[in-house]
């Protein structure tokens, strides 16, 4: 039977080793930090605002059925879709945009609102 291996004594760390290793590990810190207050901040130029030129509702009731693992989690009933057409002048567009019921039913011919740029034209 063998004797086991004698244990390896590691020397300790040396003032150098232990800055070079705080001063990496609070650069990857800022640098998650950076990212985690620039990615919280709010999308700018992808909204516009424009008015309403015409109320599109197109009847297609229909159940969506939200689930949660193997359980159902919500059952909503839709009466159709919702779609408000709205004239963006400085684009010198008109974009067709998809809402809730709540907002279709909220927003008049002429009223203001305010979207989303469609994600094919995001920047």
């Amino acid at each position: 039977m063998n004797p086991p291996p004698p244990r390896l004594v590691v020397p300790d760390t040396t003032k150098r080793d232990a800055f070079i290793a705080g001063f990496v590990g609070l650069l990857v810190l800022i640098f998650v930090g950076y990212g985690v207050v620039h990615m919280s901040q709010p999308v700018t130029g992808n909204k516009l605002t424009g008015t309403v030129t015409e109320k599109i509702f197109t009847p297609q009731k229909e159940q969506q059925i939200e689930f949660s693992g193997r359980k159902i989690k919500a059952v909503k009933e839709i009466a159709g879709e919702y779609v408000l057409k709205v004239r963006v002048d400085p684009d010198n567009r008109t974009y067709e945009v998809p809402v809730e019921e709540s907002v279709y039913v909220s927003k008049a011919v002429g009223d203001t609102l305010t979207f989303l740029r469609p994600p094919s034209e995001q920047h």
